[in-house]
């Protein structure tokens, strides 16, 4: 920031920023209140980067066969033991069938796949 810079330009710039600030304030004053928010924006920044970083899905759960079998609702794919579920990235599958593979709550009656380390 300019010294040269008159009380009016400083008020005017602080209106933009919406920066409030007291009509008895000196040059200064008012010269520290925009000065010491232009040194906070990039720190203001930073965070909004950094709480975008956090707001981005987790990575999904990833779930490994643990006994053969042909997923009767995903177009009747074929699993094999050691397989990842699902095969297809696109699938999209609930909560229910992941809980319905991995109890024995399913036709073979054996739980099929598992939550992956």
């Amino acid at each position: 920031m300019s010294k040269k810079m008159t009380i009016d330009e400083i008020k005017s710039q602080l209106d933009e920023k919406e920066i409030e600030y007291k009509s008895s304030m000196n040059r200064d004053e008012l010269l520290d209140l925009l000065t010491s928010d232009t040194e906070d924006e990039p720190q203001q920044e930073e965070t909004a980067a950094e709480n975008e970083e956090n707001e981005q899905p987790k990575e999904p759960k990833q779930y490994v066969v643990i006994h053969d079998f042909k997923d009767l609702k995903d177009r009747d794919i074929i699993y094999v033991k050691d397989d990842v579920y699902p095969k297809r990235v696109d699938s999209e599958i609930s909560e229910e069938r992941f809980q319905e593979l991995m109890s024995d709550q399913n036709k073979i009656g054996k739980p099929l796949i598992k939550e992956q380390d």
